[in-house]
């Protein structure tokens, strides 16, 4: 894993958890353009291995869905191992509901489908700035 973060050590490291490869590649694209270092996850094993083995993770991005485990299930699986991690919530149009929103941490910044290149970095911003 450390010889695939070689130039990447300043960057900003975000990883991105979604069943929807068209979801993760928008954001993996758009976010690497503006000189993030991005990780894919395609199921919520990937997510947590990824959040956890890098050094520095400055925000996690999941969905409703997550192979192998909810979305919800994966940002508290998370909050129990990285208490400080920033999540961020995609929902997902026609699947996340007012009551999954509701279980969700109190205050987790959510980004609802469909978003836009602008959406997405104006709703990251705030995590990356210090960095940026």
């Amino acid at each position: 894993m450390l010889s695939a973060l070689n130039g990447f050590s300043e960057r900003p490291r975000i990883v991105i958890a979604d069943e929807d490869p068209e979801i993760v590649q928008f954001v993996v694209q758009t976010l690497r353009k503006d000189g993030n270092a991005v990780f894919p996850a395609y199921d919520a094993l990937s997510a947590v291995q990824l959040a956890t083995a890098l050094d520095r993770c400055d925000l996690l991005m999941s969905n409703t869905r997550v192979e192998g485990m909810p979305g919800i299930e994966l940002i508290r699986e998370l909050r129990a191992r990285m208490p400080l991690l920033p999540i961020m919530y995609i929902a997902n149009i026609g699947r996340t509901t007012a009551e999954l929103e509701a279980q969700l941490p109190a205050g987790m910044p959510i980004i609802r489908e469909p978003f836009t290149v602008e959406e997405l970095r104006d709703a990251v911003r705030p995590f990356l700035s210090v960095r940026q």
